[in-house]
């Protein structure tokens, strides 16, 4: 199969130097990872770790290919096996931490493999994501840091003000209807007395 890639990149409120101090230790996934990651052991040199993941019968092995303090860089590749727990081969890795601010970073975690002919790209794409989503969140969690808060809706916020005017004008309707209902019938005019009629003259004597 084709080659493809993976990228996670994602604001930690911490400064950098401590979320590289975590994060880009090559022997320290146990910490941030610890659900994941049962266990970590270094070769005699430093330089390939033999990792234990929960779930899986068999270790993976990874080599560091690059460990830099100045840039807070890592890169990394796994040690292609017969039978390992993982859905690709020639996997390389790279872990970078960019300052934002005195107390902020960004962390970038990307990868380029190749899926085995027993995988798919879904399925290496998920885990990959899986694994770099943990590894952040799992480092946040140990800085003490949560992630940013989502803004509410503003359309929610436009409904909510146009409500009263409903409102408002409903009670305009009422208190016309009430003072139409108010209002005094019309008095009739009263009848005009008829004149009395003239007597008639006195008959002449």
């Amino acid at each position: 199969m084709a080659f493809m890639s993976v990228k996670v990149a994602e604001r930690i409120a911490a400064p950098a130097g401590q979320v590289w101090e975590l994060i880009g230790a090559f022997n320290g996934l146990t910490k941030i990872m610890p659900g994941l990651i049962t266990s970590s052991e270094l070769n005699p040199g430093g330089t390939v770790r033999k990792l234990k993941i929960a779930g899986a019968k068999k270790a993976l092995q990874e080599r560091l290919l690059k460990y830099d303090t100045a840039t807070m860089t890592q890169i990394y590749e796994i040690v292609d096996a017969p039978n390992t727990p993982v859905p690709f081969v020639n996997y390389t890795a790279t872990i970078r931490v960019k300052a934002t601010s005195a107390r902020a970073c960004t962390v970038e975690w990307s990868s380029r493999f190749e899926p085995k002919k027993t995988s798919n790209k879904q399925e290496c794409q998920e885990m990959a994501e899986m694994v770099y989503g943990a590894g952040i969140e799992g480092t946040r969690k140990k800085l003490g840091v949560g992630t940013a808060k989502k803004k509410a809706a503003p359309k929610k916020r436009a409904a909510a003000k146009k409500a009263p005017a409903k409102k408002t004008a409903a009670k305009k309707s009422t208190a016309k209807k009430a003072v139409a209902k108010k209002a005094p019938a019309k008095k009739k005019a009263p009848a005009k007395k008829k004149a009395p009629a003239k007597k008639k003259a006195a008959k002449r004597g």
